[in-house]
């Protein structure tokens, strides 16, 4: 892919409001514009359906965000790495997420996350 067809903030969102209303829903008017928020908001709707039990929604959420990084551009591959994969590695750790996260998640999620901090492990 080229660098100019790399997957930018808006592409990211519109893609997020066409495959999971839910998680466009949550958020918030503070959100809305700036990426760091908005990865944070689709962070802690995953963390909330790891902590309802709800693996099908974890996969299908971590699947799109790992597909996402691979074709992120700069500035998303990097709310993507701060908002989402260290925020989550440093945040709350159970063992319900943590089954989750060995279950749902794609092995490369799952290995930036225990290499961030190995209570993942």
């Amino acid at each position: 892919m080229s660098p100019s067809k790399r997957l930018n903030r808006d592409a990211f969102i519109q893609a997020i409001e066409a495959q999971f209303p839910e998680v466009a829903e949550t958020f918030g008017e503070i959100d809305q514009g700036l990426l760091h928020l908005e990865v944070a908001a689709f962070r802690r709707c995953v963390e909330r359906a790891m902590d309802e039990g709800r693996g099908w929604d974890v996969e299908r959420y971590c699947r799109f965000l790992a597909d996402a990084l691979v074709n992120a551009d700069d500035s998303l591959d990097n709310a993507i790495g701060v908002s989402f994969l260290e925020d989550f590695a440093l945040g709350d750790f159970t063992s319900q997420r943590r089954e989750a996260v060995h279950q749902r998640m794609p092995g490369s999620m799952r290995d930036e996350i225990v290499r961030i901090d190995n209570r993942w492990r």
